[in-house]
């Protein structure tokens, strides 16, 4: 190691600085991730603990806890993660430890003999002897300046040892801290493991107690199937009118233009006035930072098609995506717009569409509605209380059309 080196790496440790910073943030990035999945387990575990008080084995509750499972399966993983930066810090700063000794006592070793030597000169008089016994000043003086960078010398390795010593005794220090860092996450490790075979027995016990019962279960999610067609269509039907009402009234309002200028008659392809251009716009540059429609909650089913994974022939269909929430939760707008239409869906409760300009948003599985159709909604302002299901479960269905075209609500909610 050069002397460069040395005073580099000493430098940067009395700093707190080491070139394992990069993957201390990294694992800071993971337990970040960790937490937030931690506390979302902690959400649904509380949510199937309030539907296992009913008897009743349902396919939610299957659901609820395969979602457990995966999500757990993933902070696992990612404890590994954190354990395998955690050791590879660990080696780094045991080599730095090792290396700082080393040279720590090589430097005390140089010392040892410098002073020691120098105290057999001073003694003997062999300094006072060395510049008096010079043939000119000049040469007296280069003796004298010759003796005083010795002095130097040592004054510069004692400076050295002191702070090898104290980078010595923070890199000892930090060793600790990471050692008992790693056996925290070692004894979480182990913890999370043993909740994930305490999940995998109860979903083994509930496939059982649902592996006799698949027609009833088909008969139920052809039932739901039919209700969320309902309100898609619906929704469907009237983002299809209020898109073409935009552009009639559009084409009326270019025609008056146009007559006012010509006296000819004439329309605009362009089916969206300025403020709905606006609005839309704004909307979308908002993709990946909208807020949640409601204050606490974590998604139960994603978008797109799902087969499921432990009951053959069973598949579903989500338009958006299931929030499940707290009893007696909130929903709120995401953005400001207006109120559409409001509908009434059997067995899916009640539903607020609201329009963006370009963009609409859907906010279904309510039990009460408090906002009207036409009134101006700003964002954050709550629309409807979340019904509660006959399982106990407050669940919302939110959705993101752009036109006709359905979005995945998951790429424009910002993360939590």
């Amino acid at each position: 190691m050069t002397a460069v080196k040395k005073i580099l790496l000493i430098l940067l440790l009395l700093l707190g600085i080491c070139p394992s910073d990069s993957f201390a943030q990294s694992r800071k990035q993971l337990e970040a991730k960790r937490k937030k999945m931690q506390r979302e387990i902690s959400e649904q575990r509380k949510a199937l603990s309030n539907t296992q008080q009913e008897k009743t084995v349902t396919l939610d509750k299957l659901n609820s806890l395969n979602q457990i499972i995966q999500q757990r399966q993933v902070v696992i993983n990612n404890l590994g993660l954190e354990i395998r930066s955690v050791n590879y810090e660990l080696t780094q700063k045991q080599k730095y430890r090792d290396s700082l000794t080393q040279e720590n006592n090589l430097q005390k070793q140089k010392l040892k003999k410098t002073v020691l030597k120098a105290y057999k000169t001073r003694k003997s008089g062999r300094e006072i002897a060395f510049v008096f016994s010079s043939k000119s000043i000049s040469q007296a003086m280069r003796r004298w300046k010759y003796l005083r960078k010795i002095s130097a010398y040592r004054r510069h390795q004692i400076s050295a040892i002191i702070a090898q010593s104290e980078a010595l005794g923070k890199i000892i220090e930090q060793l600790e801290g990471v050692k008992q860092e790693k056996s925290v996450l070692m004894h979480e490790n182990e913890s999370e493991t043993k909740e994930l075979e305490v999940d995998k027995k109860s979903k083994q016990n509930l496939v059982q107690a649902l592996s006799g019962k698949e027609e009833e279960l088909r008969d139920r999610i052809r039932s739901n199937e039919k209700a969320i067609a309902r309100l898609n269509n619906e929704i469907s039907r009237l983002i299809a009118k209020e898109i073409e009402a935009e552009r009639k009234r559009k084409a009326r309002a270019s025609s008056s233009a146009a007559k006012a200028r010509t006296g000819k008659s004439g329309a605009n392809e362009n089916t969206l006035s300025p403020q709905a251009r606006s609005i839309g716009g704004a909307f979308s540059k908002n993709r990946g930072n909208l807020p949640w429609p409601v204050d606490r909650g974590f998604i139960t089913q994603t978008f797109g098609v799902h087969q499921h994974p432990d009951l053959q022939g069973i598949t579903t269909v989500n338009n958006g995506v299931d929030i499940t929430s707290p009893k007696g939760a909130l929903a709120s707008a995401v953005f400001e717009g207006t109120v559409s239409a409001i509908l009434n869906i059997p067995g899916q409760g009640q539903a607020v569409l609201v329009n963006h300009g370009e963009y609409f948003t859907v906010y279904a599985h309510l039990s009460v509605v408090l906002v009207e159709k036409g009134q101006v909604i700003r964002m954050n302002q709550h629309i409807g209380k979340v019904l509660t299901d006959d399982d106990g479960k407050a669940v919302l269905q939110f959705q993101i059309w752009e036109g006709q075209e359905k979005q995945n609500p998951q790429s424009w909610l910002r993360d939590r």
